[in-house]
């Protein structure tokens, strides 16, 4: 049986000074993979949860249900569906049930209508209520949670929120957001994924709702392995000192990430750096890991793999002048991306536009020297996007709406999502 997940790791420098070093990257990449023959999917166990407040009204509401109703068109009888909406009250549109009869549900979907405030807390909780009493082994549990408002009903702190979808995600049910138009609360909603084990979207437009609905289910139908964790620790010769992409928990100095399920295809990507103490020449170990997961690719086989990361360390010169590692260290220019723009809406937020767009400005030049030097694509790409940004706010200040795509930009990077 072919192992659903590659594992691949990768140091910016191929060689480290004996003497030590006070910052090295390793990259670390898992990849999702199906088998050759690919087997029948795994069922799966979604629940809608859908913002029907006030706000919703017209556009925003009626592409909501239509991507919702798309939901309810791609899901097969082995799969179980369930739908609530909320606004200050939480309405079951329906429960958990098999898909079997499409037509029934995309009438109920149909029926929605707008309401009062937003409840976002209650429509969360009950959605993943439902996900959880009909989770069975093998199957994909998610909740997809679509709002474009702030939560002022119920309970409203996002680390009580990102809390809650913390505990659900441990009990094996994932949560993806998506944030519609210029009014939600994308710290909140991203707060909410990053806990919850999914992903977070951010929808401009509202004709744009079920091309974003599809992608996320498509690659719901095609998870390889569920419930993805990886342990980090540092042997006596080294010391982690950030780790880029997830969220981590320390425990006896080792360092622990759950990474949520892993598509067909898909790549998870972990940055880590390090501060690297003086040792002799030769190979030395640095970094132990420890990742576990069910592999649901043929019924459900729980599965735990052990690894050690060695770099080679030298006192020779040529060796050590060695040109760096593309890959890598092009991630590290778009992580560094991310954490400049993360700064710059920190200025932003507090007022002081000017240091802001300099933050932006360094970054852009920053990409696009590189994206010369290396004639890469993607990077050039970045530094558009960042100089597209600086225009925007000369010429439209810094609005709500800038501040989300500059956050989904951030996201994108530090996640390296497409």
């Amino acid at each position: 049986m072919a192992n659903p997940i590659l594992f691949s790791h990768s140091w910016n420098r191929r060689y480290l000074p004996c003497g030590g070093t006070d910052k090295v990257y390793l990259l670390v990449e898992l990849t999702g993979r199906a088998a050759a023959e690919k087997p029948e999917r795994a069922p799966i166990n979604i629940g809608l949860v859908l913002d029907r407040s006030g706000s919703m009204e017209g556009l925003p509401l009626e592409f909501s249900k239509k991507a919702c109703q798309y939901v309810t068109e791609q899901v097969s009888s082995s799969d179980v569906l369930s739908m609530v909406a909320f606004d200050d009250e939480v309405l079951t549109v329906f429960p958990p049930e098999k898909v079997t009869h499409k037509d029934l549900l995309k009438k109920k979907i149909a029926s929605i209508q707008s309401g009062g405030s937003t409840n976002l807390s209650g429509g969360m909780i009950q959605g993943a209520q439902y996900v959880h009493q009909s989770k069975q082994d093998g199957m994909v549990n998610r909740i997809l949670l679509l709002s474009d408002g702030h939560a002022n009903q119920g309970i409203t702190d996002r680390q009580k929120l990102a809390q809650i979808a913390r505990e659900y995600r441990s009990m094996g049910v994932g949560i993806s957001t998506l944030g519609v138009g210029h009014g939600f609360d994308e710290d909140l909603m991203e707060g909410i994924a990053d806990e919850g084990g999914g992903n977070f979207y951010y929808i401009e437009r509202p004709d744009d709702i079920p091309s974003i609905f599809a992608k996320e289910l498509q690659g719901v139908l095609t998870v390889v392995a569920q419930n993805v964790r990886m342990k980090l620790k540092p042997t006596e010769y080294a010391r982690i000192t950030n780790v880029y992409g997830y969220q981590v928990t320390e425990d006896n100095g080792a360092m622990e990430m759950m990474l949520g399920d892993i598509y067909d295809s898909e790549v998870k990507s972990i940055l880590i750096e390090m501060m690297v103490y003086p040792h002799s020449v030769g190979s030395h170990p640095l970094l132990d890991f420890e990742w576990d997961y069910v592999d649901i690719t043929e019924g459900v086989q729980p599965c735990q793999f052990q690894l050690t990361a060695n770099a080679e360390f030298t006192n020779h010169i040529d060796l050590l002048n060695m040109p760096l590692e593309a890959n890598v260290e092009k991630h590290i220019k778009i992580t560094e991306t991310a954490l400049a723009i993360e700064k710059a809406m920190n200025a932003f937020d507090q007022g002081d536009v000017e240091s802001g767009k300099t933050m932006l400005q360094s970054q852009a030049d920053d990409l696009l020297r590189m994206a010369i030097q290396t004639d890469d694509t993607e990077l050039r790409e970045e530094s558009k996007k960042l100089y597209e940004r600086i225009e925007s706010i000369d010429h439209l200040s810094y609005s709500p709406m800038m501040r989300k795509e500059l956050h989904s930009q951030k996201y994108r990077n530090m996640k390296r999502k497409k």
